[in-house]
């Protein structure tokens, strides 16, 4: 019985090995293109090189970890449609005598826009003010303002009390990161002469009372989301040409729209594929037997790979579909065991020389 033990484990160890090794094979870049700056993975339709990416709007300056026409730093693209970067901390700050020292940050992001759902626009300090501003006219987009005394600080905590967070609005893909505090008062907090303004991913940031007066120089992640053409999926099927998503892929239109013109689309392999689906074949098989995808009641063993799916067996001797979210595998009653051996016995008349062997127990018919 241990034996048997460890001959599956060492079976789902090799399945478990066998699909990451695949995982890790699938393209990511074009052919003869370099898939990494440094340690970061730039899947195309993103490139290093004009050749290797969609347009240039998707090519990565691997110096500065850039792309053209945008000011922030990324740290991670993924082929679902996200990406990672870094945004400044914007500050306004007193002194004794109320003279002020800030900066403001104009942000750009290309046709990148910030995820409205994914990030938080978080104001630090006391009566402080955090601002999306329009770099056209200097008009509020968004605004989250932080009214307290600071009197009852709490680390960990971003609900009022020196720190703030509110949700973002949609399509922000421009705009001016403002800082100030609401009341031109000065000097009533000595530890708080400061306000900060920063956008941040979701779970990214700690509030900590120390805070108040040293974020400076900080900047914190967000995620952005980006799409490719100006057109829905369905008008961009019309133009095979242009449109991206290679074979055993699907099209998925954007909810947003970028820079209040066409939405642009992402595309995504299709179920029991994985890989890239903006690559010729970047869309490959996925092997459902090697690994835990699989709802096969005896796992590995009864599982039959198919192209973009699977099939799942019972033993011999056991009846159903063998899946776990079906009917799976059930033994075949005596009575009608007994009837399949009857049967099979008056068929097997005329199959000499093969001969039955009897079954007991439920043991499976033997032919030889």
């Amino acid at each position: 019985m241990l034996l048997q033990l460890n001959v599956i484990l060492i079976a789902i160890l090799i399945a478990i090995l066998s699909t990451t090794k695949a995982e890790s094979q699938v393209a990511q870049s074009l052919p003869g293109c370099p898939d990494k700056c440094g340690n970061i993975t730039i899947p195309y339709p993103f490139g290093t090189q004009k050749h290797c990416s969609l347009s240039e709007a998707y090519q990565v300056n691997c110096k500065n970890l850039s792309v053209p026409k945008a000011n922030f730093k990324i740290l991670n693209i993924t082929v679902d449609g996200l990406m990672y970067g870094l945004l400044p901390v914007a500050h306004q700050c007193y002194n004794s005598t109320g003279s002020i020292n800030q900066l403001q940050h104009n942000i750009k992001l290309s046709r990148f826009r910030i995820s409205s759902t994914l990030n938080l626009l978080t104001a630090v300090g006391c009566h402080a003010n955090a601002a999306l501003k329009d770099l056209k006219d200097g008009s509020y987009i968004s605004v989250c303002i932080s009214r307290t005394s600071c009197n009852g600080l709490e680390n960990g905590s971003c609900f009022g009390q020196g720190c703030m967070q509110v949700p973002l609005p949609f399509r922000l893909t421009k705009f001016r990161l403002h800082a100030q505090r609401v009341t031109t008062k000065v000097g009533s907090w000595s530890f708080n002469n400061c306000t900060y303004a920063f956008l941040v991913q979701k779970d990214q940031y700690t509030f900590h009372e120390t805070d108040l007066d040293k974020m400076h120089n900080r900047s914190f992640p967000v995620a952005l989301e980006w799409t490719v053409g100006n057109t829905s999926c369905k008008e961009a099927k019309k133009n095979k040409n242009s449109y991206i998503c290679k074979e055993n892929s699907i099209c998925v239109d954007s909810l947003v729209k970028v820079d209040q013109g066409n939405p642009g689309y992402t595309c995504s392999c299709a179920k029991g594929y994985q890989g890239n689906a903006y690559l010729p074949h970047g869309c490959q098989d996925v092997n459902e037997c090697e690994g835990p995808q699989n709802d096969c009641v005896y796992g590995v063993y009864g599982c039959l790979n198919t192209n973009g799916s699977y099939t799942c067996s019972c033993p011999s001797g056991m009846l159903g579909d063998g899946r776990e979210s079906g009917s799976g595998c059930t033994h075949i009653e005596a009575k009608s065991l007994r009837s399949f051996l009857y049967i099979g016995e008056y068929i097997l008349v005329f199959l000499k020389p093969i001969s039955l062997i009897s079954c007991y127990n439920f043991v499976c018919p033997v032919l030889s």
